[in-house]
């Protein structure tokens, strides 16, 4: 059984006063179903932390070492600034406060499924700030280029050719178009 929102948003407010991170905005932890091999993720600006319910079922005893992993990014950003790398020394620092390994990965099980799903798909990262253009299997969401963070629009197509052609074509003002009818209906 999974722990309740409120006693996840109090173990990273421990967390924070642990780390001596100056108080400021809540941080708000959330399950989200969609997320397929991820444990969890976080979302530095926002203060927010997701969570996958359906691996961490799986292992509840793991539940904890995920979100103060995705808790010390937020930290991490609010203690040493938005160009504190991701796993970096600062990231790292925090881990080993909490008594963890810093491993930048789990070793949960993942469902079949959500690992061959993966493989289907391709996606296209475009910076909303500089229009750089980026087609990969996977989304990383780390600085762009031009320094921009945060600032990235993806889509999605199937990892065929004619998806492939789809997502070089596809003009910028039409990315963001479709992402912002996306944003719209979450």
């Amino acid at each position: 059984m999974l722990p309740p929102i409120e006693d996840l948003e109090e173990r990273v407010a421990e967390m924070f006063v642990r780390w001596r991170v100056p108080p400021g905005d809540k941080v708000t932890v959330t399950w989200n179903s969609r997320l397929r091999s991820t444990a969890g993720r976080a979302f530095y600006r926002d203060g927010r932390i997701e969570l996958n319910p359906e691996l961490l079922e799986r292992s509840p005893d793991h539940v904890d070492t995920v979100l103060v992993h995705e808790a010390a990014h937020v930290a991490a950003h609010r203690l040493f600034g938005a160009h504190c790398p991701a796993h970096g020394r600062h990231w790292r620092g925090l881990m080993r406060l909490a008594g963890l390994p810093p491993d930048v990965t789990h070793q949960l099980p993942v469902p079949r499924k959500a690992r061959s799903s993966r493989r289907e798909r391709i996606y296209l990262r475009v910076c909303d700030a500089c229009g750089d253009r980026r087609i990969a299997r996977t989304v990383r969401y780390d600085e762009c280029r031009c320094g921009a963070r945060e600032r990235f629009l993806v889509m999605r197509a199937p990892a065929t050719s004619g998806g492939l052609d789809a997502l070089r074509n596809i003009a910028l003002a039409e990315v963001r178009e479709r992402c912002a009818v996306n944003r719209a209906a979450q």
